[in-house]
């Protein structure tokens, strides 16, 4: 069987790219020393989603129709989950593994990852009751997550006792924001919360520390993981929080063992392992799970499977003991250089 492996491999997404292909393929091995799926071992096909929608679905045709992929693993932005989920519909199952909006999916799709709101809820809370923050500036990228981010942002603020005082969508590549840094000094901001993609988060946040904004207010950076913080650097991450179900510091069984696994294939200076990663491995064996309790390897029976959704947490129902796992909790990351250290468990 083949597994496409879907995301960005340059541009402002692709510093994520090493640690998903490496994660992808370390679940792999695991699948296939297992037996495989049904017996059959699986074997990896690489898409890059590029930068637009046409190119996203170039991928995916190649893929499919010229590599011969029985599933796509989409690790890409948003932007481009409704335009591939329409192209496979009924000749592939879709599984979707970035942080994202909540809506719900299209057809022959399953969304794994986190979502906004599960993540900002507990987070925003934990600000206003230790940090005394009730005054928010919001900044994302210009494309549909972070303008339902800021939807999410707004009325979790509202809810929590807090307002926002102000917003800015940045282009989906990386640019000069002067202005926007200008405007959150004037706000009255007390937290900056961030929905900006790969590259632009790490450029903004070393002009925000550059501007000395750091050390004047708080910074909340949804998908500021452990790859941005490492471009990032630790001369520009002070006073920076994210929320999480997965952080590669947070120790448990299950965790320890992913992450000897994963230094042992790849050695010590592998790609840093963030949620990013550890959710693109573990869609791989959301995949053999569903596979092996439908006991079909037929891409378009698996694919009519999906047409009537399942829910994330029945997906998740397959993982069993994984790095995230059945359960997901929420935990709260601060920057320590170039480390996110959990600070607070959140609750599921």
């Amino acid at each position: 069987m083949k597994v496409g492996l879907l995301h960005a491999r340059n541009g402002v997404a692709g510093i994520w790219g090493p640690s998903m292909d490496a994660a992808a393929t370390l679940g792999a091995a695991e699948i296939n020393a297992s037996g495989g799926i049904l017996g059959e071992e699986i074997e990896l096909v690489f898409g890059d989603c590029g930068f637009t929608v046409n190119e996203a679905i170039g991928a995916v045709d190649t893929l499919i129709d010229i590599e011969g992929a029985d599933v796509i693993i989409g690790g890409h932005p948003s932007n481009f989950r409704d335009a591939v989920s329409q192209r496979i519909a009924g000749k592939a199952p879709y599984i979707y593994t970035p942080q994202y909006e909540g809506t719900a999916c299209g057809p022959s799709t399953v969304a794994i990852g986190s979502t906004d709101q599960e993540l900002m809820g507990p987070a925003l809370h934990w600000l206003r009751d230790r940090k005394r923050a009730e005054r928010f500036f919001f900044v994302g990228n210009d494309y549909v997550w972070p303008r339902m981010a800021l939807a999410t942002t707004q009325r979790l603020a509202r809810e929590q006792g807090g307002r926002l005082v102000g917003h800015a969508f940045l282009p989906n590549r990386v640019v000069e924001d002067d202005d926007v840094l200008k405007r959150i000094a004037r706000s009255g901001a007390q937290v900056v919360i961030q929905a900006l993609v790969g590259q632009c988060a790490i450029e903004f946040n070393r002009a925000f520390a550059a501007a000395g904004l750091d050390e004047k207010m708080l910074r909340f950076g949804l998908i500021v993981d452990e790859t941005v913080l490492c471009g990032i650097g630790a001369e520009a991450s002070t006073n920076l929080f994210t929320a999480a179900h997965y952080f590669a510091a947070r120790h448990s069984r299950s965790n320890d063992c992913f992450l000897e696994r994963y230094h042992d294939a790849f050695g010590e200076w592998a790609p840093p392992v963030s949620a990013a990663s550890v959710y693109y491995y573990e869609g791989l064996h959301v995949f053999a799970g569903m596979a092996r309790d439908l006991g079909t390897r037929k891409a378009e029976d698996l694919a009519r499977y999906l047409n009537n959704p399942i829910s994330r947490s029945a997906a998740r129902n397959m993982l069993g003991d994984m790095p995230v796992g059945q359960s997901p909790c929420v935990y709260l990351g601060k920057a320590d250089g170039v480390t996110l250290k959990v600070i607070a468990e959140l609750g599921a």
